[in-house]
């Protein structure tokens, strides 16, 4: 597992969506205005309207045989699974991924084109040309072998006691890797128009503590296989096979301790439990094992305080570092700088990085071609210049005044919505309505992009071009921290993304240009269709505004209470509610999804398409309703909504999100959803007692 990521308790609210492009409509017909929402005939066919394009839903991907009422998932997006099994190069493949492929497609070119030409160094060409030229040059990457890594091993090998370790601990620090713990700058809860600097866990090499921590075969079984996998890489790296035997040992050991001490992901949602701002003086004393003043001057951080995101979790830092054995601490550091390195070493080192991480912790069987993994890691590390090129021929400015003007829609949805609750006081509308008035969107490409003019690239070295991209990186990040946040900075979504996401801290929505396409958004499909994919989009994201993270941040973003006391526990009882139903949900045996995980995006899931809904509705007052294909407006909104979720997944991938995502899988996303709206029942008229259909004292509502 990529030793990369977020520590923050509360980071943003991510979609993780997934889409397609697909049609078949076939015939259009003219309802009246006052026909029932539930038909799915009209008297005679008409001509197809524009409206109608070339992406409009799947009516071949639906499988008609399974009843709407028993299973709307597998009803919408059936056939089109059984037609799309699972890619060997892929662990999950959805409408997301089909959609993504068409973006590398683009990004491709543009490398290509880019490392073609003879641009001027430093020029945006030239950085993006050689990184990808570098990556693809697999003969160069062999002849170098571990030739790039020996150097960050030979001083790990040279530590001979606690203080060189600390000094090294550091050193790696400022080159971005993020062993035992990491310092950067994050938005402050409470004053967020601030950076301050946080002080949270660094990642594991396993998926999550589970992994290390549960007594079940299949976790005992990767536990020794991820001992192997260390062991062989420390093999590459050079060591014999005792050595690397013993000390991938120490790695599993070490790493248990640590996760023990980690907090549990759940936890980690509730921002209460990670804001803890502590002088350095009171940090001296938590963990004196560290002299942290000396370790923040050498990082770049010249501030009084910070956040301590996890108190416990560094206390116990502190002790293992009294307690545990240098050799094990060595260990430790040398495979955090192996297991970085290995995609950007050589063939051997990159499918054994595979093997376990993609093979046997995710279920991909094949790794992707070389030019796939170039592109992502171009991406990854230079993101900013590449979207510069993307949205230049892939977004327009009408296709941003469009979303606009659905944006406005759905706020308009929401705000007549909060009035109108019977569990929300006059004071708390009050102040969800400023909340909401308050919301800031990003569409397409940020308004400026990140200036990489200080960072040298070069078609040598693919490890050197990953290693300064990295620094760059990390350096950026900490130069931010006692400085005021710039909220024109769109942070890690970069544009040629398919995703969205919303930002409590800084309360805004963002929607990148890779997502606003077919099907989620096309100017040419139906309405309906188009408020089903990119309107419960832009609902999902304004309603984790107000999910059980969102809700605990007013306005302006700050974490501060803007409940009354009845009506947050009657939220809080609703939102309860959605961690029940989710909790119901089976992934493999003897794992469900967690509901109290998933709560935040299940909810957004939820008032995302009842925004949504609500919206279409209005957009469409005193237009004739169209039927398409035997589909009311109603029914085509649904299967907007649904098959924009089709996918199908590996088993190991299935328990892997089933413990660290906070997103539920396509499956329960649709059917968890509209078994607790009534416009759905309403437009394939559904029964009490059918699986769509959940009984209403156990039905889930909030916005």
């Amino acid at each position: 597992m990529r030793r990369a990521g977020p520590f923050l308790a509360v980071a943003a609210a991510v979609l993780i969506v997934s889409c397609s492009t697909t049609t078949k409509s076939t015939s259009t017909t003219t309802e009246t205005p006052t026909a029932s929402p539930a038909a799915a005939t009209t008297s005679e066919p008409v001509t197809r309207h524009a409206f109608i394009g070339a992406h409009g839903f799947d009516v071949g991907g639906m499988d008609t045989a399974v009843k709407a009422c028993d299973d709307f998932y597998n009803y919408a997006v059936g056939k089109w699974r059984a037609s799309h099994p699972l890619p060997p190069q892929y662990s999950r493949f959805g409408r997301f991924e089909e959609l993504a492929e068409r973006n590398r497609e683009t990004l491709h070119k543009i490398l290509e084109a880019d490392a073609a030409q003879n641009a001027p160094a430093g020029s945006n060409p030239q950085k993006l040309g050689d990184f990808y030229s570098a990556c693809m040059n697999e003969t160069a990457i062999e002849a170098a072998g571990t030739t790039p890594i020996q150097p960050e091993l030979a001083r790990i090998n040279g530590i001979s006691d606690r203080q060189q370790f600390l000094a090294e601990l550091t050193r790696l620090h400022t080159e971005g890797y993020a062993p035992l713990f990491r310092v950067g700058g994050v938005n402050d809860f409470k004053n967020s128009t601030m950076i301050i600097a946080a002080l949270g866990a660094g990642s594991l090499g396993l998926p999550d503590r589970d992994y290390y921590l549960r007594d079940d075969a299949r976790f005992v079984k990767i536990r020794s296989e991820y001992v192997a996998h260390v062991a062989k890489e420390f093999a590459l790296a050079g060591e014999d096979a005792a050595t690397a035997e013993a000390d991938a040992r120490r790695v599993l050991d070490l790493e248990t301790k640590l996760a023990t001490a980690t907090l549990p992901r759940v936890e980690m949602r509730n921002p209460d439990n990670t804001y803890h701002i502590t002088t350095v003086a009171q940090l001296e004393s938590m963990a004196p094992a560290i002299n942290w003043t000396s370790y923040l001057q050498s990082v770049g951080v010249a501030q009084p305080t910070l956040n301590v995101t996890q108190p416990k979790y560094v206390e116990a830092m502190n002790r293992l570092l009294n307690d545990v054995p240098l050799d094990d601490w060595k260990a430790y550091l040398r495979w955090n700088i192996v297991d970085a390195a290995a995609p950007a070493l050589t063939k051997a080192f990159q499918e054994e990085d595979f093997n376990f991480n993609g093979r046997i912790l995710s279920g991909q069987k094949e790794q992707q071609e070389r030019w796939k993994r170039c592109v992502q890691s171009t991406d990854r590390s230079l993101g900013w210049l590449l979207g510069q090129e993307y949205v230049r021929t892939n977004f327009t400015p009408e296709a941003k005044a469009k979303m606009n003007s659905l944006i406005d829609n759905l706020v308009g949805a929401l705000r007549e919505d909060i009035p109108t609750l019977s569990w929300m006081g006059p004071e708390t509308k009050k102040a969800a309505l400023v909340k909401l008035d308050a919301f800031r969107r990003r569409i397409g490409y940020p308004d400026k992009w990140v200036d990489y003019s200080s960072v040298t690239i070069g078609k040598d070295s693919y490890y050197n071009d990953v290693r300064a991209t990295r620094q760059f990186a990390y350096h950026r990040n900490i130069n931010k921290i006692g400085k005021p946040d710039d909220p024109s900075e769109w942070g890690f979504m970069t544009p040629p993304t398919v995703n969205a996401f919303y930002n409590p801290s800084q309360n805004n929505i963002t929607f990148p240009a890779g997502i606003l396409q077919p099907p989620f958004y096309d100017p040419n499909a139906d309405d309906a269709y188009n408020y089903g994919g990119i309107g419960t989009v832009i609902g999902h994201e304004m309603t984790h505004g107000f999910d059980d993270q969102g809700a605990k941040f007013d306005a302006h973003g700050n974490l501060r209470n803007w409940w009354t006391p009845e009506d947050l526990k009657n939220f809080q009882s609703r939102a309860e509610c959605i961690s029940n139903e989710y909790s119901e949900f089976n992934v493999a045996p003897g794992i469900n999804i967690n509901g109290k995980l998933v709560t935040g995006e299940e909810i957004a899931d939820l008032g995302g398409a009842t925004l949504a809904l609500r919206a279409y509705e209005k957009s469409q007052e005193g237009k004739p309703r169209q039927t398409v294909d035997g589909f009311t407006p109603e029914q085509r909104f649904f299967l907007g909504f649904a098959q924009v979720w089709g996918e199908n997944m590996a088993p190991e991938e299935q328990t892997r999100r089933a413990l660290i995502d906070p997103h539920a899988q396509g499956p329960f996303r649709v059917n968890g959803t509209v078994q607790n709206m009534p416009a759905f029942q309403k437009a394939f008229g559904c029964n009490e007692g059918q699986t769509m259909v959940r009984a209403e004292a156990k039905r889930c509502a909030i916005w």
